[in-house]
This record gives structure tokens, sequence and C-alpha cells, in this order.
């Protein structure tokens, strides 16, 4: 009897996808809007899993040109599994209907593929006059401003409350080269017999030139009856009705972007300062240097700070931002922590900030003092002495140097050839005692560091042991940024010890094994 194998190969066939299928699973594309007005932008994110992720170089959908990109990336913990998401965003106008093709990306070294997505894209419709049912008005409270320097918008639906309206949809406010900042929730209010809802915003221009601000497109809705199969009965009629929406679109502004002098891209009026939680420190212990920010102005457009300081190890922090919006001027409170570990005194050098004033109209250099640090126990600097008391060649003194008669009498081997092959000796046999008792010590330091980890009594003590070594492994440095999140921020995070104690114990024997 013969056996059917057909199944089981389908079976096997399916069983090799599988990994692939869960594999492409890593990988996503999404878009923020299918269909688009004519000339509005449109952006799609792709969504990555993995370790090691290479998104493509996009410079252009169809014929439409990418205005602009954003990354960032994000870590999760689902049943003690630690997860790395990454997404990166692009952003384009297009003019007619358009597909973004398949777009490889590489993850953990293999290429995968995202699937293709269709944009549609439809005609703007003409501004309503003054004396339509429904309007969508936007303005701005200056036609002229510097790169970076906050422009008032305002959104606004205006529409006739008899109209029979009941329900609409703002405009998303997406400008390219501009950072858009809401600053306001909508607001409700009655103007001359309409009903008006307006929404606020900042816009901060990030290049010079003329721009056209609109036109924005709004949905505004309106209860439409689908027949009346109760006669003139409004009541039961009601029942039976379904929502009609009209798109609407603004008036247009007209901005004039002009640069700020010096290439600087801060406007604005700003102070600066570092402090350190300490000036004097033992070797190898972190010293936090905190930079802080105030001021008004494009205050999210500064830039974090890595200053590079020799024979020290430096983390820099990820720049906190928190803005305000008071007596009409926009600014907030920049801060940035910046640990630096090192085994001598170091210098943290001074940090500047450069702005144009709004003010006073000009460029604006602030600067934070250099801090120096003493390190104890710390390596010393190497000093060169000069010797005082060198004789002049041929200058007749000779060395008075008492030899016995015995001993000049016994000698059967030139003093020349006795007193190099002593030294020889002498060499070689230091030479072995220093470097099997650096071994020796170098394996009590490995054993050392490692029972201090593993009896390190909170966070903060095992983050300043293994600071040392961060920067020799990626997963220890990950560790040590994370535990950093945890003592100074909200992360939440419960460090391994055990693995962290095997990790330094590999760096201490590969630095033994180098030697």
């Amino acid at each position: 009897m013969r056996r059917n194998h057909g199944d089981r190969r389908y079976i096997w066939f399916l069983a090799l996808l599988l990994p692939v299928w869960i594999w492409a699973a890593n990988v996503q594309i999404e878009v923020d809007k299918p269909e688009v007005t004519r000339g509005d932008t449109v952006t799609f994110t792709i969504r990555a899993q993995g370790e090691d992720v290479e998104f493509p170089t996009v410079r252009e959908i169809g014929k439409y040109p990418i205005l602009g990109t954003a990354k960032s990336s994000s870590i999760s913990i689902v049943n003690g599994s630690v997860k790395r998401s990454f997404t990166k965003s692009y952003t384009f106008a297009p003019m007619e209907d358009v597909t973004i093709p398949p777009l490889e990306v590489k993850v953990d070294g293999r290429t995968l593929q995202t699937k293709p997505l269709e944009i549609h894209v439809v005609d703007v419709p003409s501004a309503a006059s003054s004396k339509a049912e429904a309007q969508l008005l936007i303005s701005l409270d200056k036609n002229e401003a510097k790169v970076g320097e906050p422009v008032e918008m305002n959104v606004t639906i205006r529409y006739r409350p008899d109209a029979g309206f009941v329900q609409l949809e703002m405009p998303k406010v997406q400008l390219g080269d501009f950072w858009v900042k809401k600053v306001s929730d909508p607001i409700d209010d009655i103007d001359r017999g309409y009903r008006i809802k307006k929404e606020r915003y900042l816009i901060f221009p990030q290049k010079a030139g003329d721009f056209k601000i609109g036109p924005l497109i709004a949905r505004i809705a309106k209860k439409v009856r689908i027949g009346q199969p109760f006669g003139n009965d409004p009541f039961f009629n009601d029942f039976f009705t379904q929502l009609k929406w009209i798109r609407i679109a603004s008036n247009a502004q007209t901005l004039h972007v002009a640069p700020l002098p010096g290439g600087v891209e801060l406007y604005g009026d700003f102070d600066i300062e570092a402090k350190a939680d300490k000036t004097e420190v033992d070797a190898n212990k972190p010293v936090r240097v905190t930079i802080r920010i105030e001021g008004e102005g494009n205050i999210d457009d500064i830039e974090k700070f890595d200053p590079k300081i020799s024979d020290a190890l430096v983390y820099a922090d990820e720049p906190k931002i928190v803005t305000r919006l008071s007596n009409g001027r926009y600014g907030g409170t920049f801060t940035q922590t910046i640990t630096v570990v090192a085994d001598r005194d170091f210098t943290f050098p001074s940090l500047s900030l450069r702005y144009y004033d709004a003010d006073k109209k000009r460029i604006v250099e602030k600067r934070t003092q250099p801090i120096h640090v003493h390190v104890k126990g710390g390596v010393k600097q190497k000093s060169v002495k000069h010797s005082t008391s060198q004789k002049e060649p041929g200058s007749g003194e000779k060395e008075n140097i008492p030899v016995s008669k015995e001993s000049a009498s016994t000698v059967s081997v030139p003093v020349w050839l006795s007193f190099g092959g002593g030294f020889i000796l002498g060499a070689a046999i230091l030479w072995i005692f220093m470097h099997y008792a650096k071994r020796f010590k170098r394996v009590k330091k490995e054993e050392d560091i490692v029972d201090r980890i593993l009896d390190a009594k909170d966070d903060k003590a095992l983050l300043e042991l293994i600071l040392p070594y961060s920067m020799k492994d990626e997963e220890l440095k990950e560790i040590a940024r994370r535990l950093e999140g945890k003592i100074f921020g909200k992360e939440k995070y419960k460090a391994d010890k055990k693995q962290i104690a095997s990790i330094v114990a590999d760096i201490l024997k590969g630095d033994v094994t180098q030697k």
C-alpha cells in the first residue's frame, strides 16, 4: 500500500517558511494618512525590532523629494526578554497619486522588505467666502521673522449655529521647514453670531526664504436623513440618519524668513551654567556635571553636549527639555547630565552657547566656567629631573674605586663580562618576579571587583563599580545607561548582578590575555 507523502511535504515547506514570516513581522510600515490634499505632506514610518537595524536611504517617492526624516529607538522588556525597537519616519508632499514601493531594511544581518503603500491625492477645495455656512481661517501674528524666531499662528473654524453642523475635525498642522508646537487646546466661543473653534500654534522656521503657509483642510459634518420610512414623523425618522462630511479649505498666508547672522541657530535670550556634584573624588569614581540652560526662544533646538576629556570615560545623557509659555513668550529649561570617570586629575572644559539676542539685535556667546577635579589616589604626572652634578668630560677627575689586592689577583674572567652577566641575570629575575606579581594582582583584582559587584548594596553603588568598564563592552554600556536612567530618571529597570559580574570578569580576563 502506497503512502501519500504530499501533505507531509507541504507541512515541511510551511515549516521552513514560518521563521521567515515571523522575522518579516518584525518590520512594519504605516502612513499617517492614505488620502492627502494636493500639496499637503504625508509621513510614512518604518518600525523594526532587532539589535542592529539599518534603514534605507530614501531620497524621493516617485518624483517627489523627501522633505525630512526622523529616527527614534526604544527598549521594552517582555517576560524577561529585552527587545529593541527602532523607527524612522520620512515626509514628502505628493501632487498626484503615488505608491510607496517596497523598501529594504537590514535587521541583524538579514534583508527584509516592507509592503507597498498607495497614497491617494485629492484637489484642494476653494476657500469659503465670508458668507458661507462654515469657514476655515489661519492668521499669523507677523509676516516677517528670522530663522528660529517663534511665530504665532491661529487656526479657526467659524460656522453658523443654525446650519445643522454636529461634528467637526480640526486640521492637522504639518509644515515643511517649520517646527510646529501646539500651545493651546481647542477653544469654543461665539463671535458676531457665529460659533468658532480655535487652536493656537507656535511655528519656528528652520531656514530662510519666502514661505506660503496653507491652505489647510478641515472637515465638518451634518446629519442627513436616509429617506423617511415613518412618513413625516421626525422622532422615528431621526434614527435613520448618517453623517455627511464636507471638506473646507483655509486661506493662505505668506511669511518672509531672514537668516540669522554668523551661522547661529538659536534665537532668543538664554543663560547657561555647569555644576559638578564634587570637585574631589577617588580614582575611578564618577563625577556628575549638570548643564542647565534657561531662557526664552527656540530652546528645543539646543543640541546635546558631548565634551571630550583625554584619559577619561565620558558618558553624556540625553537632554531633558521642559517648555513653557509665559506672557506670550515661548521658552523653558534644558537640563543634561554628563558623567566623567577618570584615574587622574582632569578639567571639565568650558561649554559655549551662541544665540541671536532678540532684544539686543546681535549675536551673544555665553560660556560656562571650566571645572577642575582632583582625583585622589590617581595616576601622578610624570616629571623629568635634571641632574645638577654632572661632570665635565675631560675634567681630569678620576673615580676613586678601591679594589683589594686579593680580588684583583684571583679574577679569571674580565670584569666587564662578569658585570654584564650579573646585570642580565638580575634583570631576568626581576622581570619574572614582576610578571607573575602583576598576573597575581590582576587575578586578585578580578576576584575583588566581582565580589564587590555581587555585594553592591544599591543601584548607585553598582553603577559606580561598572562605569570604568562600560566603554569596553556594548552590553555593559547599555546596562550602565539603564541604571543611570533608573537612578536619575523614571526608568524601571532591575539589574542582574550575576550577569554584570560575568561581563566584567570577561573584560578583566581579556585585559590579562592581551598583556
